[in-house]
């Protein structure tokens, strides 16, 4: 089951939170313009999930860019050490090997914390072993529902 939420309109959606599932793989369309989060199998022990899809096994995401595919931020929170004691979020990506920093997340466990909407962009913020941030410039976000 497919559900579309588009983030051009005068009226924002209301886009369901998967909190503290975690993503399997990310899928990166150049043709699609979208980035895809996979999420793993039995998704709906997850309470975020058993509330509003009991049957659900998988949840597909995709983020339709508003431009470009090139079109997000990464940024990923450094804690303070002895030597430099300046911390917060650095900005993890430059513009060659954009899409290699974004597909590394899923080595560790990467875990959907909660996402932020606004017109035409999305903030969502993602945990591995980190706080990582994830800005993107999206006009539609597309939920498949796998059951």
């Amino acid at each position: 089951m497919n559900e579309l939420y588009r983030l051009d309109t005068e009226a924002l959606p209301f886009i369901p939170t998967p909190h503290d599932c975690v993503i399997k793989t990310i899928l990166v369309e150049d043709n699609n313009q979208c980035i895809s989060f996979v999420f793993e199998d039995d998704i709906s022990e997850y309470d975020s999930i058993a509330n509003q899809r009991p049957k659900a096994k998988s949840l597909v995401i995709k983020y339709h860019f508003y431009e470009t595919v090139e079109d997000y931020e990464l940024y990923q929170f450094t804690k303070p050490s002895f030597w430099h004691r300046r911390g917060g979020y650095k900005w993890l990506i430059e513009s060659e090997g954009k899409h290699d920093e974004l597909l590394k997340l899923t080595k560790n466990k990467l875990e959907y914390l909660y996402h932020y909407v606004s017109f035409n962009d999305m903030i969502i913020v993602l945990w591995a072993g980190t706080s990582i941030v994830l800005r993107l410039s999206v006009d539609t976000v597309e939920y498949e529902w796998i059951y």
